[in-house]
């Protein structure tokens, strides 16, 4: 059994991050997540998202180090973390690292959505290109050797103009993606784990872990 915790409070992510790993059955992996009962603080205050996605897998290990009987329970192999943005073409790359407080700290993603369809709307160079990706810089820390891996992930796409669909959470509402040519709230879990940029950075993940094991 691999033993490997998923660096996130949010069941939504966590649930969606395993569903992409769980597909390789022959790992026999133990994916679990720490929920917010636990109180793990992360400051994401780093320049780059790989940065940031060590700090997440740092400060998982430092929480655990202060709480060993966890850190005994849970007996990791690995600590995944993450970093994910989305960058719109028209807005120079923004929200980027700011895409999950684009609208302030601890914004909701209807607040967050609000706000980027506005300043896409004021924006002249938006009105003809809504392009824009997803994208995720995802960290593997190998708890036993001490080690650190980044894995890249993509998915390119178009800004709706307006809200659409009620599956995912995030962006996903207002993110179309050009294969389904529906945004990416529209599709099938299944549909987006196959291609979304978290699918692209976990299956590396979960390769290195096979590499590994």
């Amino acid at each position: 059994m691999v033993n490997t915790l998923i660096a996130t409070g949010n069941a939504h992510k966590f649930e969606e991050i395993k569903a992409i790993m769980v597909k390789f059955a022959d790992l026999n992996l133990n994916l679990v997540y720490l929920d917010k009962r636990y109180k793990v603080e992360i400051v994401e205050d780093r320049e780059t998202y790989e940065e940031n996605a060590k700090v997440k897998a740092e400060g998982y290990f430092k929480f655990l180090e202060k709480n060993p009987k966890l850190k005994t329970e849970l007996n990791l192999d690995f600590i995944v973390s993450e970093d994910s943005g989305l960058e719109v073409e028209c807005l120079g790359g923004a929200p980027g690292l700011f895409t999950a407080r684009y609208a302030g700290e601890n914004a909701s993603d209807e607040a967050n959505i609000e706000k980027l369809l506005n300043a896409m709307r004021h924006k002249e160079d938006c009105i003809k290109n809504r392009s824009a990706k997803f994208v995720c810089h995802a960290c593997l820390y190998d708890v036993r050797k001490n080690n650190f891996e980044f894995f890249y992930g993509e998915l390119n796409g178009l800004i709706a103009e307006e809200v659409s669909g009620t599956k995912g959470f995030g962006y996903d509402p207002v993110f179309i993606v050009p294969q389904f040519n529906k945004t990416a709230a529209q599709i099938a879990a299944g549909e987006k784990n196959a291609i979304s940029h978290r699918a692209v950075a976990f299956r590396k993940i979960a390769e290195a872990i096979k590499r590994r094991n």
